[in-house]
């Protein structure tokens, strides 16, 4: 679910994404869903700055849900459709999409342009 909420002057577009306790911004940074606690060590404060969607690792990926990783490929084509080399992208994707399928062994469909599941 894509949320828009006002904090101020910004809105703030992103998506949950419970399954790995998350929330992806618009921004394509990955925060922990739980962020009410102060830092208290410089890891801690860095985590608070977000990861970068490229950063992250493959078990990150891998331990989506499949609906998370529909929702997460659908959201990331919404909100950064115009700042996209598509080939690169599809081929991010693919990668990612075949690594999830082998680990969960579960088959789904990937379509590059609409997602679907068989």
């Amino acid at each position: 679910m894509i949320r828009n909420d006002n904090k101020g002057e910004k809105v703030m577009n992103y998506i949950e994404l419970l399954s790995v306790g998350c929330l992806l911004t618009k921004d394509l940074k990955v925060f922990p869903i739980n962020c009410n606690e102060v830092p208290e060590t410089a890891s801690e404060a860095d985590e608070y700055m977000g990861v970068h969607i490229y950063d992250l690792t493959d078990e990150w990926y891998c331990n989506l849900s499949s609906d998370d990783l529909v929702d997460f490929f659908a959201f990331i084509e919404i909100v950064n459709k115009d700042n996209m080399v598509m080939s690169v992208y599809n081929e991010w994707k693919t990668d990612i999409w075949s690594k999830w399928e082998d680990v969960n062994n579960c088959y789904m469909n990937l379509e590059l342009d609409t997602m679907a599941v068989a």
